[in-house]
């Protein structure tokens, strides 16, 4: 967990650990953004509008967005569960949970592509 900061703390110049520090906190940021933007679109198309039909492209938006504003929350409270597991180490914690999710998905992805007889309520 270690071994970037410090190759970037003994190896750059001070000035490009400045700028190492700014891409980071990009990449940081863009995949968050589209974690939740991927998690609000989910929900608003394929929750909110079986739910609401008619709904106007303005009240989506707005669910969207209380969606998104709902899962910054959530992470935020998650984050002391994370950070008390696994030894402190993310990367151990994510492949723990990714190693719950992954088998099912790809379970149902590989009965899509290999049974035509599987429906996509079967597959829900």
């Amino acid at each position: 967990n270690n071994a970037y900061p410090k190759l970037v703390l003994n190896v750059l110049p001070v000035g490009l650990v400045g700028l190492m520090m700014a891409v980071m906190m990009a990449a940081l940021m863009s995949s968050l953004s589209s974690a939740f933007n991927s998690s609000a679109t989910i929900f608003t198309v394929d929750i909110w509008l079986r739910a609401r039909p008619r709904a106007s492209e303005r009240e989506q938006v707005i669910v969207g967005r209380v969606v998104v504003a709902v899962l910054v929350g959530v992470s935020l409270c998650w984050l002391p569960v994370i950070k008390g597991s696994a030894g402190k180490e993310l990367f151990v914690y994510i492949q723990t949970i990714q190693s719950y999710l992954a088998p099912p998905i790809t379970m149902v992805f590989g009965l899509g592509i290999l049974w035509t007889g599987l429906t996509a309520a079967g597959a829900l």
